[in-house]
């Protein structure tokens, strides 16, 4: 089933496909599966300086309420068409829970800047622009998780794309 065609079973299997793919509530291989993708190739970064990988007014609140650590993750997802999906997952974590509170409402506010994904470049790929059109993010404690997906081979619809970036935000941190 291509990416195109895998919406209406994701739909249909929506929890299903998230919940009982993952381990202690994030996903593992089984909830790719669930969707029709495999992860291909991936690789994660872990810095301190929330402000230089930051743009816009996410930086500008970064630069006032430093975060305590920075990761993030890259990664491609397949199908079996030959598809292609990139997905860039960033766990920002602060020191207080109403600073990452504050951090993800002007996060999930569309145009406001961003946490710079990586490069492309470190899977051997072009650089792909995440649009923040396809988009998810979660809290957990004082950690704020965020997800975006891009389709890079293939016709991923955007409600796929969504369905993708439900499923990332459960990534485990590296």
């Amino acid at each position: 089933m291509g990416v195109g065609g895998v919406v209406a079973a994701a739909a249909l299997a929506g929890a299903v496909a998230v919940g009982a793919g993952t381990v202690g509530g994030q996903p593992d291989d089984e909830a790719w599966r669930g969707l029709g993708l495999a992860v291909v190739d991936r690789t994660t970064r872990d810095d301190r300086d929330c402000v230089a990988n930051s743009f816009g007014q996410v930086r500008d609140l970064l630069a006032a309420a430093p975060c305590r650590s920075l990761s993030r993750m890259l990664f491609t997802l397949a199908d079996d068409k030959g598809s292609l999906v990139a997905v860039s997952v960033a766990w920002v974590e602060f020191e207080q829970r109403d600073v990452a509170t504050e951090f993800k409402r002007v996060e999930d506010i569309h145009g406001t800047g961003d946490i710079t994904p990586l490069s492309a470049r470190l899977l051997l790929m072009s650089d792909i622009t995440f649009t923040a059109h396809h988009y998810d993010s979660t809290m957990l404690d004082t950690t704020v998780v965020v997800a975006e997906a891009e389709n890079v081979k293939g016709a991923a619809t955007p409600e796929f794309l969504e369905k993708v970036t439900e499923v990332a935000v459960l990534t485990p941190r590296p």
